[in-house]
């Protein structure tokens, strides 16, 4: 039987698909003919154009309703796109990321249904598992199984479940049942194929070619906003010298030198990275690769941190890292569980500049135990670290949407201690009883506050445009509800959506 990959929206275009990318790789080594199809990179070739591209985000994550017009143009594109390798093949396997993918996915698996009546259609990734808060919310998988829209769905790690599909071992923990244990030994898993791709279609951030790397899965942290270990509940990682070795292969084979780690922290294991750096700056010094590289990063207590540990990372390639700073609150940093202060930030963002390494910082505004104390610390750094602006090393910021309740997080444990309750059970639209004064508007009003700052100081705002419309869409919805109900809430001022548009 013949076999497709197909990865959908949403996921970024910078880069070719990691995931699909290994499991291609699992049925050609298993001597399975297979082939992919990248419909997030045809969509985006298909609108021609950035920002109707991104347009879709507020769709995918349900900020706003799709359109009529806008569900028939997806209708035509997967029609002109995808129906003739559809039509040649088997079984369809498609990669779901995470519940931004799930319209789509409802939406192609439709259209198979409807037209390609025999076709078995397999689900894998995260958001075959995600749904909303609720106990009475049902698993994207089991939704789509029971209406008829898919055959079955990989739940966890697919690389060895993919291969029990294709041999019809169909009872194996994981297909289309309870999660299977989590796989051991990493290092043996085959690693993504890039061959399947046209990697000269993507929209790589600059003139480089740049690929995934997945060097660890799960986290060593357990941030309370987050639902990695819900996913990956045991952290594992490769080997430094195994995933340097992938990193040479991909420079060796495609000419690629840029590379992003998928890790949740790409310095969860301090001895796996270390090794990676020493292989790679080695490798750097004698075959003048020019590697550059980077992904998630943790600021660790200064007392974790080897002397000339930022020397070597340059040396290696290390380049850009995202860090999830979240507030400028040692407090909230804290209750987070995120483990490390604004003095820990001190010392690696003066080696950081020393180095010549960059980074972007990651916030959450809003945090449900956050104060106006703990807000006005947010609004200090931009002071305090404005001279690292000046300098390149922090290259931009990201200031988020805000806080929201993920099913599966430590947070929706907590929903009760808190007070946490949702207006039109909206999960944008929470409040919370034991922190009144952080009612939805003055979130909005500490989020607008924190951006007119960031300006002040002249950080760049990464996907700044885009953040606001979703923050706009949120106060729109706050707006109507305030206009339906009997109960007295603060009134939207105007100077809120004047700011954003």
């Amino acid at each position: 039987m013949k076999n497709l990959v197909i990865t959908v929206p949403r996921l970024e275009i910078h880069r070719p698909p990691v995931s699909t990318a290994i499991i291609a790789n699992c049925i050609k080594l298993a001597g399975h003919p297979v082939e992919t199809l990248d419909l997030n990179c045809e969509f985006f070739h298909y609108l021609n154009n950035r920002d109707s591209y991104y347009a879709y985000d507020e769709v995918w994550d349900r900020a706003r309703s799709i359109t009529h017009t806008e569900i028939r143009n997806l209708i035509k594109f997967i029609k002109q796109v995808a129906f003739k390798k559809i039509s040649n093949n088997d079984r369809i396997f498609i990669s779901v990321f995470g519940s931004s993918g799930h319209l789509f996915t409802t939406i192609l698996c439709k259209l198979i249904r409807k037209n390609f009546k025999n076709k078995i259609i397999i689900l894998g990734g995260a958001g075959v598992t995600s749904s909303d808060i609720g106990k009475l919310k049902q698993p994207f998988g089991i939704k789509m199984k029971k209406a008829g829209l898919c055959n079955l769905y990989i739940v966890g790690e697919g690389e060895n479940l993919v291969v029990d599909v294709l041999n019809n071992k169909l009872d194996t923990p994981g297909i289309t049942n309870e999660t299977p244990a989590q796989l051991n030994n990493i290092d043996d898993l085959p690693i993504p194929d890039y061959s399947f791709y046209d990697l000269d279609k993507y929209d790589y951030l600059s003139e480089q070619k740049e690929v995934f790397i997945v060097g660890s899965r799960g986290c060593v942290r357990n941030c309370t906003y987050c639902d990695v270990a819900h996913y990956w509940p045991k952290f594992r990682y490769r080997s430094g010298s195994n995933i340097a070795q992938e990193m040479i292969t991909h420079y060796e084979k495609h000419g690629v030198t840029k590379f992003y780690f998928t890790d949740s922290l790409i310095n969860g294991s301090m001895k796996a990275f270390n090794n990676m750096c020493e292989v790679l700056a080695k490798y750097n010094s004698t075959h003048k690769a020019g590697f550059s590289w980077g992904g998630q990063f943790i600021f660790r207590p200064k007392r974790q941190i080897p002397q000339d540990h930022f020397k070597i990372v340059a040396e290696a390639g290390g380049d850009e890292f995202y860090v999830g700073v979240e507030t400028g609150s040692d407090k909230i940093r804290w209750e987070m569980d995120k483990k490390f202060t604004n003095e820990d930030i001190d010392y690696q963002l003066e080696e950081f500049n020393k180095n010549n390494l960059h980074v972007y910082f990651l916030m959450l505004i809003g945090y449900a135990t956050e104060t106006i104390n703990d807000h006005n610390d947010t609004l200090k750094m931009f002071q305090r670290w404005q001279k690292y602006v000046a300098t390149g090393t922090i290259r931009g910021i990201d200031l988020g949407i805000g806080l929201l309740y993920l099913k599966d997080t430590p947070l929706e444990r907590q929903i009760e201690e808190h007070g946490a309750y949702f207006l039109k059970n909206d999960f944008d639209l929470w409040q919370n009883t034991k922190n009144p004064d952080l009612d939805v508007w003055e979130r909005v009003r500490r989020r607008i506050e924190t951006h007119k700052e960031a300006i002040k100081y002249n950080w760049p705002i990464w996907r700044g445009t885009q953040r606001l419309e979703i923050i706009k869409q949120m106060l729109l919805k706050y707006q109507s509800f305030i206009n339906n109900s009997n109960q007295t809430f603060k009134p939207i001022v105007k100077d809120g959506l004047h700011f954003i548009n």
